[in-house]
């Protein structure tokens, strides 16, 4: 048998590693057992043990019971046990190292070794059966406890939800609470109540808006201009003008993982219709970027080289005017090559001198008032079964707001219309390409180009569409001479039932 302190049982006389590991975590009183004094206790006992310390593990604010979270440092030791870096471990108690049987019997897998695990209140040998046992008690005890808990604090929320009153947590934007940022004397204070209304009118002014079809990011830009920052004190963005918007408590509602639970008490800050109206549309969006809300031909204009459709960025540098520089590129993100870019307003320079020639061109008018008496009656069709899906939604919106139905009821009932929608929108745009904002009576060069330079990204979007009628507007790569100038000729047209390739030589 080894001496105290040895290995055990190789009379090596070498001390025992013994690594320090140490869990954020709350004693009987509710206070803090901060890490550095769970590392100090554990260096006594380490020195009691007569070991010397290995490392110091740390798995700050991670738990031990849920099975989804992993700690890095737990994974560490194990992995220092297995290699025979370490002898055995040190913790402040055992449910800081373990609190689900399955770790423990992890842990066991060395215990033909002989490894150590102490602690401020005792010592066990995992080569020792007894120990073994004594161990698995403790652990399933910790498990059960923490399960308990759980269910209790499970429990506590249901009733809360069942009562009205949402998850506890910071002030959301539109409600009560105290100010999450201090103020100059280190003090939360209430939101003073005419914050309170401003933010309130904020967010029903928002839901009509986007009801009307106002974007994410025109009521960001809105609320950032009028000086109302988020319940946290930051400036807005779309994506966060999305969740104040979508959020279930807006119209009184609490919900739990998708079904409504409870009402909240009091008048909501927006009509409960308005709310399931405005859900039902977001649910039927495609998520991304509107196509050329900024670069207006991004999505029209293809890739010379592999046939996708160019995307919009920034690029290095900045234009003489100060703003920022930007390129149509191929996005291999987006399944494309990478091999074609170019500046965008170079781009832009061609393409509006493009649309003025094609406007300006009587043919040209006569092909798209040829091509709108074709579509015509489909267009009629298209617009009357949009008319009938709205119907539809609003009327599974009017019983659920009569509570008719359940909130899970209605999302796979109006699924399928606002997939419908989407479509059948979709195609009426396709359909009305040139309508009124896409003149069909021969425009002179002047007029078009005036009506180019006053209009916005999407404008000219819809200019650019109606120019190019049945034809695809091709970008090619840039030719390998060196010269860095923009080569207008790389922007052409292509035939749709053709190669988009560039043509040899």
């Amino acid at each position: 048998m080894g001496t105290r302190g040895d290995r055990r049982g190789d009379g090596s006389g070498r001390r025992l590693v013994l690594d320090s590991y140490a869990r954020l975590s709350r004693n009987v009183s509710g206070e803090l057992e901060k890490v550095e004094e769970q590392h100090a206790d554990n260096q006594q006992v380490i020195e009691r043990l007569g070991g010397v310390l290995g490392v110091e593990l740390t798995d700050d604010d991670l738990s031990a019971w849920k099975p989804s979270v992993r700690r890095p440092d737990w994974e560490r030791l194990l992995a220092r046990l297995a290699s025979g870096e370490a002898d055995g471990a040190v913790v402040w108690h055992v449910d800081r190292l373990l609190r689900l049987p399955r770790d423990l019997e992890r842990l066991l897998e060395f215990s033909d070794r002989g490894l150590t695990l102490g602690c401020a209140h005792g010592q066990w040998d995992l080569a020792d059966p007894n120990d073994r046992f004594i161990l698995r008690v403790e652990v399933a005890h910790a498990c059960r406890s923490s399960d308990d808990a759980s269910r209790r604090i499970r429990r506590r929320f249901e009733t809360l939800r069942r009562n009205g009153v949402a998850h506890a947590g910071g002030r959301s934007f539109g409600f009560p609470g105290r100010e999450r940022m201090p103020g100059a004397d280190g003090a939360r204070v209430e939101v003073p109540a005419e914050v309170l209304v401003a933010e309130q009118a904020a967010i029903r002014d928002a839901t009509a808006a986007v009801l009307a079809g106002a974007s994410f990011t025109s009521v960001a830009a809105e609320w950032n201009l009028a000086g109302l920052p988020t319940a946290g004190g930051k400036v807005w963005t779309p994506v966060l003008v999305r969740e104040v918007l979508s959020r279930p408590r807006n119209a009184g509602l609490v919900e739990h993982d998708g079904v409504v639970v409870g009402q909240m008490p009091g008048e909501p800050i927006v009509d409960r219709g308005d709310f399931q109206r405005l859900r039902a549309m977001l649910s039927g969006r495609r998520r991304g970027r509107p196509p050329g809300e900024r670069y207006t031909a991004s999505g029209v204009l293809r890739c010379g080289l592999c046939g996708r459709g160019l995307n919009g960025r920034p690029h290095a540098g900045t234009y003489p005017d100060g703003s920022p520089r930007r390129q149509y590129h191929c996005n291999k993100r987006s399944r494309g090559c990478g091999g074609v870019a170019a500046d965008v307003r170079a781009v832009d320079r061609e393409l509006r001198s493009f649309v003025m020639r094609r406007l300006s061109d009587p043919r040209h008018a006569a092909a798209v008032a040829a091509a709108r008496a074709r579509v015509a009656d489909r267009l009629t069709a298209v617009v009357t079964e949009i008319a009938d899906c709205e119907a539809i939604g609003e009327a599974l919106a009017d019983r659920l707001g009569r509570r008719e139905i359940t909130l899970a009821a209605f999302d796979k009932a109006n699924q399928p219309i606002a997939a419908d929608l989407a479509r059948l929108r979709a195609e009426r745009d396709s359909l009305a390409v040139g309508e009124p904002a896409g003149p069909v009576a021969v425009l002179d060069a002047a007029t078009v180009g005036a009506q180019w330079d006053a209009a916005e990204p999407a404008e000219r979007r819809g200019l650019l569409v109606a120019a190019l009628g049945s034809l695809h507007l091709v970008l090619d790569p840039a030719p390998k001479d060196g010269r860095r100038v923009f080569n207008p000729a790389r922007v052409r047209l292509a035939d749709p039932n053709t190669t988009l390739a560039a043509p040899a030589g």
